[in-house]
């Protein structure tokens, strides 16, 4: 009788195993971020014990598709943020905790989370500029510096350090803001 009276309430009762599925992953960028914006490290052992849970799930949800599904996505995010780890612009749990969102989220899911990160770190680096105006020249002069001679930036970069861990920002609540918007994006 309820689901004739209420047939949309009904739907919403019982989370499929999508859902579940999505909310293991919002609950691994919400500790990204989080652990990231606190230490400015993110553990291996958090994308290690994610990946597992990621990839044992994709298989038991969808079988040998699965399985590919998270090594190309996995893919996808670790080569996307591959050459921002190698200009020194993010660091190696930047890209390992892309890869394992692309786990998550499949290959053409992890393109468009990607892009949403990228687009969210540059918001989030733009308030970080405007609420920290001291660092400011800092970051620009290093941010010019890539722009206009890779090479020479990354090797003064090196013995460069104007920024210390406490300055730089937490790229992981922009993974997590990234996230969140492409699982948003793509439930709707």
């Amino acid at each position: 009788m309820g689901a004739l009276l209420f047939p949309r309430l009904m739907d919403y009762s019982m989370p499929t195993a999508q859902d579940q599925f999505h909310a293991l992953l919002i609950v691994f960028v919400l500790a990204v971020a989080i652990i990231d914006w606190r230490t400015h490290r993110i553990p291996n052992v958090l994308c290690a014990v994610a990946t597992m849970f990621g990839v044992g799930l994709q298989i038991g949800l969808h079988g040998e598709a699965g399985l590919l599904s998270a090594l190309g996505g996995a893919a996808v995010g670790f080569a996307m943020f591959l050459p921002f780890y190698v200009l020194r612009a993010f660091g190696a749990g930047d890209v390992k905790a892309m890869a394992t969102v692309g786990i998550f989220l499949g290959f053409p899911s992890t393109v468009t989370a990607v892009a949403c990160t990228l687009i969210a770190g540059g918001v989030l680096g733009v308030l970080v500029l405007l609420l920290r105006p001291a660092n400011a020249s800092a970051i620009l002069h290093r941010l010019a510096g890539l722009l206009l001679s890779p090479a020479t930036a990354i090797r003064n970069s090196r013995t460069d350090q104007s920024l210390n861990s406490s300055d730089r920002f937490p790229y992981g609540i922009a993974i997590a803001c990234g996230t969140a918007v492409t699982l948003f994006v793509f439930s709707h």
